[in-house]
């Protein structure tokens, strides 16, 4: 009976308001054995008024809420003994000097603490002002640096407060750091998991507690199994869970001295690092850890630890199925084989991965640091080789990012925006469906068409319609009739006005549906932008260099995913040059490239007799954003910017020659390399005319 007491002492005695009731029941206990001490048996009673004694003044060095009360029943119970304890002048007069002390040092505590108690104590204050209020306390106990009494006051706000996580982690972290005793720790924690399962870093932090405090496997494994199965709602939180795992493991193979239990060891970490990448990828497919913390620890421990580096290139060659368009894995397989002086195996990564389809502008990254590591480690003979590799692939990423550029300028110009726009990086789209949004808009300089269009294409299909039946009619009878000519160049000039009074309706329509014209003449030009970055990131970055209007940042216009490109606009050419020179400063890591925005290039001269086109609505910028940046990258490419070649075709109407379509272009049209599109084909002697389809039937039916 006597250790229960005690037990109870430790969990609920240095309560301030109601651990009183525990030392008086321990002492009305103490002071019954007392009674039923024989009187001749002079040395049992005497140790047990000792024992009563000693409970006595050990309440009065605690600080409690009756300290009055039990002074005055202590100098009573002490007179009763025929001790005098007290006197009028100093009422702790007969006590020894460390109870003096402690009991003054106890009444300034309860005077400190007790309008905290009353707030408490009170019930009047909502569960807010009292998780406060219960905070507060805390911290006015951890100042005291007694472990015990601040473990009372954690464990009186968790009773009210069972399931609020904050407090389990508060708790746990400071049992961690200054109780340390295994039973109560393992305690704790046990209860902290079973109120609140769904937090992952209280797993973590469990698992961690039972390897310091020795649990052995058999204890460890079940907590950790249970985890997996608490139901967290993030993948980050399952990471860190089997990293932790495989952290202990890799601690248990370091200890371990018996070979056979360091296989067994090897084997059990092995699977659980393949139990973290299945489990990821099945319950969290969009995942994508930038860092690669699971599978770098992987690949590292099979190398270090397992010293089998095939695995540690199986690790990485599985990551490139999956993720093969992060420009992370590749750096992270490089800098395996470099760390372990396997320069060829790093070289003839380089020319795997430099013709790779990457996000945004990870190509011309990789390209970048192929040729950086063939000059720290090739040949010049390397560093030639790779330069004729990367040179042509520069090109091509540069004329695909001002490509898309164009489509993003176009998108945003527009006003379109999606709800992907907002969210969190995701995987690229499928390389044949990025394939086709390329060559789209490589091969098609038409600009996307806006909100008053539709009715548009209608008309003018219509008035084509009528025009190619007006001159079908005219034709056949303008035999019978000569004068008819007359009338049809009247209904011509009737159709074309008709036709220009249609589109400029149409373009004044189109005009109030635009949201904004961008002049672009006090604009950065920024790319190189991480993904993760987001407006207000970006306006932060350059709010330093002053006067910044505008953010602008082009977005896909399937996904809405951040390109990596925008355009930042400026009050005045002084803010533009401030900005200017953050250009190749680092964004998230990443150094980001800004120069002036130049809306001139490329809109002076119209070419091959095209017209310089308006924008939609007729708007106040000269040329059409899209015509003017595809007049550019037909100038990188040394392409024609006049277009293709238009053949004439029997239906009417002309067929549009692109690219390597040459198998449609009559013999006649066809030119060696190296002929300019103004230069005429000579004649060759003998050469046969063409033939009609009437007569290639012939030859059919005669053979």
């Amino acid at each position: 009976m006597r250790a229960l007491f005690e037990r109870s002492l430790g969990a609920a005695g240095l309560h301030l308001a109601e651990g009183w009731k525990v030392w008086e029941a321990y002492r009305e206990f103490e002071q019954a054995v007392l009674l039923t001490i024989a009187e001749d048996n002079i040395e049992t009673k005497s140790k047990q008024v000792d024992i009563v004694r000693s409970i006595f003044r050990r309440q009065l060095t605690v600080p409690l809420a009756n300290h009055a009360d039990t002074l005055r029943d202590y100098r009573e119970w002490e007179e009763q003994q025929g001790t005098k304890v007290g006197d009028e002048a100093d009422e702790l007069a007969g006590l020894p000097p460390n109870v003096v002390s402690s009991y003054a040092k106890a009444m300034k505590v309860c005077s400190k603490y007790k309008p905290i108690e009353e707030l408490i104590a009170s019930g009047k204050a909502g569960d807010a002002e009292l998780l406060h209020n219960y905070q507060l306390y805390i911290g006015l106990e951890e100042d005291t640096g007694d472990p015990a009494r601040v473990q009372v006051i954690y464990e009186r706000a968790i009773a009210d407060f069972p399931i609020t996580s904050e407090l389990w982690l508060k708790y746990t972290e400071y049992l961690d750091s200054n109780l340390k005793v295994p039973s109560i720790i393992k305690t704790v924690y046990a209860r902290a998991v079973q109120n609140c399962p769904w937090v992952g870093e209280l797993w973590k932090r469990y698992l961690l507690a039972l390897e310091r405090c020795g649990a052995q496997e058999n204890e460890i494994f079940p907590v950790y199994e249970k985890s997996l199965q608490s139901g967290l709602q993030t993948p980050t939180e399952y990471l860190d869970l089997f990293l932790t795992r495989a952290d202990s493991l890799r601690r248990m193979l370091k200890s371990e001295s018996n070979e056979t239990e360091k296989q067994a060891d090897l084997k059990q970490l092995w699977e659980t690092f393949d139990h973290a990448s299945q489990f990821l990828t099945t319950y969290f497919p969009d995942y994508v850890d930038r860092s690669l913390q699971l599978y770098r620890y992987w690949a590292r421990l099979a190398v270090h630890l397992g010293n089998d580096v095939m695995a540690a290139r199986g690790v990485w060659e599985n990551l490139i199925k999956s993720s093969g368009w992060m420009t992370e894995v590749w750096k992270g397989y490089i800098s395996m084989e470099l760390e372990l002086r396997n320069i060829k195996e790093a070289r003839s990564i380089y020319r795997r991965c430099y013709s790779r389809k990457f996000e945004a502008n990870g190509a011309e990254l990789m390209c970048d640091e192929w040729l950086r590591f063939e000059r720290e480690y090739g040949s010049l003979e390397d560093y030639d080789r790779a330069v004729l590799k990367v040179r042509p692939r520069l090109a091509e990423v540069k004329a695909m990012q001002l490509a898309q550029e164009v489509k993003g300028g176009a998108v945003h110009s527009s006003g379109v925006t999606t709800q992907a726009a907002a969210t969190a990086v995701e995987r690229p789209k499928g390389r044949e469906s990025l394939q086709k949004e390329r060559d789209q808009v490589v091969t098609s300089n038409k600009r996307k068409r806006g909100l008053g269009h539709k009715d548009y294409d209608a008309l003018s299909k219509r008035q084509k319609s009528t025009k190619r039946s007006t001159k079908e009619t005219i034709i056949v009878n303008q035999e019978k009739d000569p004068n008819q000519q007359e009338k049809v160049d009247t209904e011509m000039k009737a159709d074309k006005s008709m036709s220009r009074i249609g589109h400029q309706s149409e373009d004044s329509k189109s005009s109030t549906s635009k949201q904004q014209v961008y002049t672009d003449r006090c604009t950065a030009f920024v790319s190189n932008i991480p993904f993760e970055v987001t407006e207000e990131q970006l306006h932060e970055f350059f709010s330093s260099s002053g006067g910044l209007k505008d953010v602008r940042m082009l977005r896909d216009r399937y996904t809405g995913r951040p390109r990596g490109i925008a355009y930042i606009e400026f009050e005045s050419e002084d803010f533009l040059s401030a900005a200017i020179q953050k250009n190749r400063q680092k964004l998230f890591g990443r150094p980001i490239s800004v120069a002036q925005s130049n809306p001139d290039m490329g809109r002076s001269k119209p070419t091959h007799g095209a017209t310089a086109r308006h924008g939609r609505g007729g708007g106040s910028r000269p040329t059409d954003e899209r015509t003017e940046k595809l007049e550019i990258l037909h100038d990188k490419l040394d392409q024609p910017r006049g277009g293709s070649v238009m053949v004439g075709h029997r239906r009417g109407g002309h067929v549009k020659l692109t690219g390597s379509n040459t198998f449609a272009v009559p013999r006649r049209l066809v030119k060696p390399l190296g002929w300019g599109a103004s230069e005429q084909r000579p004649a060759e002697a003998g050469e046969e005319a063409p033939k009609s389809n009437e007569e290639f039937r012939k030859l059919l039916l005669q053979s």
